[in-house]
């Protein structure tokens, strides 16, 4: 990787005999956004933590361009307020008693900047979160979504190497996250920041990063760029924690050189795939499972006519608006399919299901 501005290597954590963290390392290039994404314990912010330096790691190095920040070999460890980095954490963390601006300066004052300096930074951060006209405002006075800029404005204001951010967004109601999602990301493109962001929400970590680890148990799962991640998993975890997977039981009928035909176990019809998995580690008559997820099917009041489609019959609809999902029983399995709005009326209809053979995958069984 060019230009790489955060080196992490071997990071280990223990908290009594759980292990948190299990050899973890990544690096970071400069005005990447990098995201750890994953379940409630798998590690993420703990990892987090220890790169912001709340938290002590048993092993493992950090490095910010030529600077050590930590090395447990070299029993180098830096303060917080030594690694020039932002935090903005989940829970806002405003200061009641103060103004919008005295919350924005307080880092400084820490720091002994100068009246002056202190002044000038603080503007330019209230203006660059769209707060200017808030500064004299007591801040507990403020919407959630206000806050979430104060805090971000307070972590901006020392001009940072490094924005860490945990669950940011994770306390705003759904339209003021999808806002604030954007807000974000633009400032971030124009300041040209190097973020690290922490959070369980796959919306957030597919539309804002540069690349996604996904961990799970302590280590990574998957590093990749958004797009990787959710359409060439490399192992079920991912495959399953990102979106939603229709994964029903097969037996490889037979295979060619790119692909393979699959007979299902519990409903009538055949399959064909396409799909990255190498066709060549099932051959014929060997157990598998087939994955395909939901938008890449169409869903059909007509057949083809060529038993391409698997035929079904819809049990239940959940209307979205934009979308119906519908749950079709196709043999004896029963399966989530997304459908346009008018399909909330085909209850009870006997329907198609239509793939490409590129949609689908194949995992082991």
């Amino acid at each position: 990787m060019s230009d790489v501005l955060i080196r992490v290597a071997g990071l280990r954590k223990n908290f009594g005999s759980v292990q948190v963290l299990d050899g973890v390392e990544f690096s970071i290039a400069k005005g990447e956004v990098f995201t750890l994404l994953g379940p409630s314990g798998c590690g993420k912010s703990t990892t987090l933590r220890i790169i912001a330096g709340l938290e002590a790691a048993d092993e493992g190095e950090i490095k910010l361009g030529s600077k050590t920040l930590l090395s447990t070999a070299q029993r180098v460890n830096l303060q917080p307020e030594d690694r020039h980095m932002g935090m903005v954490f989940q829970s806002y963390a405003i200061w009641p008693h103060m103004t919008v601006a005295e919350n924005v300066a307080y880092p400084l004052k820490l720091r002994g900047v100068s009246r002056a300096e202190i002044d000038r930074r603080v503007a330019s951060a209230l203006r660059l979160v769209d707060l200017e006209q808030q500064a004299d405002r007591p801040a507990p006075k403020l919407s959630g979504g206000q806050q979430q800029r104060v805090a971000l404005a307070r972590a901006l204001v020392y001009e940072p190497e490094v924005l860490l951010l945990d669950e940011p967004l994770s306390n705003l109601d759904v339209k003021l996250r999808e806002q604030m999602r954007f807000e974000l990301k633009l400032l971030q493109e124009r300041l040209g920041l190097t973020l690290i962001y922490v959070t369980h929400d796959q919306s957030e970590a597919l539309s804002l990063s540069n690349r996604v680890a996904l961990m799970n148990h302590g280590r990574i799962e998957q590093l990749s760029a958004p797009d990787e991640l959710y359409e060439r998993p490399k192992t079920e975890f991912v495959r399953d924690f990102l979106g939603k997977t229709i994964v029903l039981p097969g037996r490889i009928e037979s295979r060619d050189g790119t692909g393979a035909t699959v007979s299902l176990a519990n409903a009538p019809g055949h399959i064909s795939c396409r799909g990255h998995n190498d066709s060549a580690h099932y051959p014929p008559g060997a157990n598998v499972n087939v994955a395909i997820r939901p938008e890449r099917i169409r869903l059909s009041t007509l057949s083809d006519g060529n038993g391409a489609a698997l035929e079904g019959l819809v049990e239940t609809i959940l209307y979205q608006g934009e979308r119906s999902e519908c749950a079709v029983r196709v043999g004896s399995e029963l399966i989530t399919v997304y459908g346009a709005p008018e399909a909330r009326h085909l209850r009870n209809h006997k329907v198609w299901l239509d793939f490409t053979p590129e949609a689908v995958t194949l995992w082991p069984r």
